[in-house]
């Protein structure tokens, strides 16, 4: 039996607890799950309208579906751990809810190697093509959950809008498979356009890398490894000579990122901590992606436990920012807390930039960024903080703030803010690529 028959039947088995479980939901309505069910989703739906009625950030009125919608998520997900001790009836439900939508560009689905593994991209090539280049696509989803699969009508809306190749990841998740294996897949995804340019019909030196949430982290870390790597395969220490032929990426396109690991008590963190992502969620799912459990989870986002580790953007960014909204820094307070200790277990995972690229001593030489956040979003400042950082150390930066909510860039044919970001995208994109500047001001 191929790797790629056993993916195949463990999809199907994942949906199995879903469907007994919604079975069992259905034919005894009176149980106990079907109560708790009710009562977040009535919970849920009214916090929700009260806060986009009453909100500050002019947000669409119907931004409060998609925040229950992601209520109802993290409360099944725990619920699904309690009950099932894992996380496959909430995978099951978020695959299927994602496949709904339907697609407007022709898919063609390979399956690359990655060192010693079988992952699967999804070509998708719009009818209508402007931009020679190609995005590597990253799905976003806390490391742990969704699918490439699953997000075929958002990226096939989003190849037709942009009018250009889109190659799809299927990353290996966490906590099965931690840190590095979905970044050294998606790493591995990016040498193989390269490879295939030709077949794709796209140019070398016109590929970008891009994603949303914890597909922006993975984006964010890739710019940085491919530069560090000079583009060189994974298998070997050095560059070799065909990689040294190959061009700088072209652009990191970076929608609501997850950057940082260092606080959960910073303004947007606290400020929007009613709106999804809730910084409680965070901690677990990084511990889950660092090292496959959750022995890191009271480290992340508590600044007392850095080990006297405070990131170089905390100081060169934050600290420097006037606190015209009362917000206390936490700097001074972060040294004072922090226990000493060097070379341990946490220094190392605060300090790796391709965890946290927010913590990189080092973001000189990055390709040009198009930096997305959304007002009500708990991760909100530390894009506009890597914007603003990666500029102080000479990168091109677009910085992009929309009155909206987290993981809002979906749906892009009935959300018209969506698709306005999508042409500023495509604009950055012309802009970044060779020949881009003269060919947009010729028009």
């Amino acid at each position: 039996m191929t790797e790629r028959t056993t993916h195949r039947i463990a999809r199907i088995a994942q949906n199995i607890p879903l469907v007994c479980l919604l079975g069992y939901v259905g034919f005894q309505w009176r149980n106990l799950l079907f109560v708790v069910f009710l009562i977040l989703f009535i919970y849920s739906f009214t916090k929700n309208i009260v806060n986009v009625m009453v909100d500050s950030h002019k947000m669409p009125k119907r931004a409060f579906v998609l925040l229950t919608f992601f209520d109802i998520w993290v409360g099944l997900v725990k619920l699904s751990q309690i009950i099932l001790l894992d996380i496959s009836f909430s995978r099951g439900l978020l695959n299927g809810i994602q496949r709904l939508g339907g697609k407007i560009c022709p898919t063609t689905e390979v399956t690359i190697h990655n060192i010693n593994k079988e992952i699967e991209v999804y070509v998708y090539k719009p009818k209508t093509v402007s931009n020679k280049g190609c995005l590597v696509y990253i799905h976003g989803g806390g490391w742990m959950f969704l699918s490439a699969r699953g997000f075929n009508s958002t990226v096939s809306y989003m190849s037709h809008y942009l009018e250009m190749v889109i190659v799809s990841v299927e990353y290996r998740l966490a906590p099965e498979n931690p840190f590095p294996a979905g970044l050294t897949d998606c790493y591995s995804a990016v040498q193989w356009v390269h490879d295939n340019c030709e077949m794709l019909e796209v140019e070398t030196d016109k590929i970008f890398v891009g994603g949303d949430s914890a597909g922006g982290n993975l984006s964010a870390a890739l710019s940085m490894l491919y530069r560090d790597r000079q583009g060189a395969p994974l298998d070997t220490e050095t560059p070799d000579e065909k990689s040294k032929t190959r061009p700088a990426l072209a652009g990191q396109i970076l929608l609501y990122p997850v950057l940082q690991g260092f606080s959960r008590f910073h303004g947007s963190m606290v400020k929007n901590s009613s709106y999804f992502p809730p910084p409680s969620l965070g901690p677990g799912c990084q511990s889950a992606y660092v090292c496959g459990t959750e022995r890191f989870s009271k480290l992340f986002g508590n600044p007392s436990r850095m080990k006297n580790k405070v990131p170089k953007f905390w100081t060169s960014v934050v600290d420097k920012k006037t606190d015209n909204e009362g917000e206390i820094s936490l700097i001074k307070e972060v040294k004072k807390l922090a226990p000493h200790g060097n070379g341990s277990t946490a220094d190392e995972i605060m300090g790796n930039s391709y965890i946290f690229p927010l913590h990189a001593e080092d973001v000189s030489n990055l390709p040009p960024a198009y930096v997305l956040v959304a007002t009500a979003d708990t991760l909100r400042d530390e894009g506009e903080w890597y914007a603003r950082y990666l500029e102080q150390n000479g990168s091109t930066v677009v910085f992009s703030e929309v009155p909206h909510v987290h993981g809002f860039m979906m749906n892009y044919n009935k959300n018209a803010l969506a698709r306005n970001e999508l042409i500023k995208i495509k604009e950055f994109m012309k802009d970044n690529s060779p020949g881009g500047q003269s060919d947009s001001n010729s028009d």
